[in-house]
């Protein structure tokens, strides 16, 4: 198959990726039309606590109200917890916060969750980056997330996510990663 070309929208760089996987031990379904983040920061909280706490309960402790919620409250509240080795967007230059980072963080096992554009403005958990075919072509490329508002998880192409991968504003990639 002959290749597009990449004239007006940006392409990634051409680097090497690697086929790699890291999932929380479970993946928890957000309970209300609001709750993508509380879902996914509790579903990548499982693998440190043996249960926790209920969506309620963390509402509650958190002080949430209904809305969106975004990286700096996530990080500022602490909802993580403490002694967590913890990245975001907001630790790297704009330019760099591209597929290739979310690559290299799965592949050093990280737990991400990525705010995208698919429901508008949600959370979801990425589990997989599958680097079908040509190790250097997104376009083939396969990324595996968890959609905690379907409670299902979904393949699509890698720069499709790409392309939803960012706030309502379209400025920023937002994600959150902590280390296994």
């Amino acid at each position: 198959m002959k290749k597009r070309l990449c004239e007006y929208f940006d392409a990634e760089k051409k680097e090497n990726f690697i086929s790699c996987s890291n999932t929380p031990p479970r993946l928890l379904r957000q309970e209300r039309d609001w709750t993508c983040s509380v879902a996914a920061v509790r579903s990548i909280l499982s693998a440190f606590a043996d249960k926790p706490l209920t969506e309620t309960d963390f509402i509650a402790k958190y002080k949430m109200t209904p809305g969106p919620h975004y990286t700096e409250e996530i990080l500022n509240k602490k909802m993580f917890g403490d002694n967590k080795k913890i990245l975001s967007h907001l630790d790297f230059d704009k330019d760099d916060v591209s597929l290739k980072l979310l690559n290299k963080l799965l592949a050093q096992k990280y737990y991400i969750m990525a705010e995208c554009m698919y429901n508008y403005s949600h959370w979801v958990i990425i589990l997989a980056y599958l680097a079908v075919r040509n190790k250097s072509d997104t376009e083939e490329h396969q990324i595996l997330f968890y959609d905690c508002y379907y409670d299902e998880t979904r393949l699509v192409r890698a720069d499709e996510f790409a392309t939803m991968w960012c706030d309502p504003d379209g400025h920023y990639r937002e994600f959150i990663a902590v280390a296994k």
